[in-house]
């Protein structure tokens, strides 16, 4: 009697394990069956529309808004999956409404004022590549910084003549108005901007290098006029 208990015991631990098996074998396949339909499906990017492309070979973005200091105005800069211009293909031009990013691959920025819902494209076209976008101000510590300008490093010539605009090429230094009027060129084709900053004036000083040789240059942020620019002399030089 005691043995036959003993058996229907160990039967009895024997069902209940072959069951847990059983159990956790048809929960395993039942969350495989039922994982995708409460996964997260990948969202597709919007296509925008906001400049035309009759290759079909661009894909556009907008980059962060920016606040442009204690202004009512932001820049959302329009940026291209491609790091390059073909300059062999006609690229068509368009027109914007009413008429810290760095590094970035844009085509073109947009500033719109957030008090008045104005907005304006800084250029009419897609044509150019913005390698730099750099509000100008005091306090440059503080978020809320004076602004009194904006300046770009830009490619807009071919100049190594491999028919595309990109890194390759030599740029301009431009400026403009918090809001993107007054755009200006300040330098054009040099190799790279060593320091750009605004001197206790108020105006803009930037050093450049130009050719194998380094410049110096005063810009007046008020009326945008060169204030002085010289070559800085090289040692020994009497």
């Amino acid at each position: 009697m005691k043995s036959e208990n003993f058996f229907k015991w160990v039967w009895n631990i024997n069902s209940l394990v072959i069951l847990f098996t059983v159990t956790v074998i048809l929960l395993t396949i039942s969350y495989e069956i039922i994982k995708p339909f409460f996964r997260e499906q990948p969202r597709e990017e919007q296509a925008l529309s906001l400049a035309k492309d009759i290759n079909g070979e661009e894909k556009w973005s907008l980059g962060y808004p920016t606040k442009i200091g204690k202004t009512d105005y932001y820049y959302v800069a329009l940026e291209s999956v491609k790091l390059e211009i073909n300059t062999r293909s006609k690229i068509e031009n368009f027109s914007g409404s009413g008429g810290s990013y760095k590094t970035t691959r844009a085509k073109n920025v947009i500033f719109i004022n957030a008090k008045t819902n104005k907005s304006n494209w800084l250029f009419d076209s897609v044509n150019q590549l913005i390698t730099e976008i750099t509000p100008l101000g005091l306090n440059e510590n503080k978020a809320d910084y004076l602004t009194k300008a904006i300046s770009y490093e830009v490619i807009n010539r071919d100049s190594n003549n491999d028919g595309v605009l990109d890194h390759l090429d030599k740029r301009t230094f431009a400026l403009s108005k918090v809001d993107g009027s007054q755009y200006s060129h300040f330098i054009e084709g040099y190799s790279h901007i060593i320091e750009s900053a605004i001197n206790q004036e108020g105006n803009l000083f930037v050093v450049f290098i130009d050719n194998d040789e380094v410049h110096s240059m005063i810009i007046d942020l008020q009326s945008f006029k060169v204030i002085d620019q010289k070559a800085l002399p090289k040692v020994n030089d009497s």
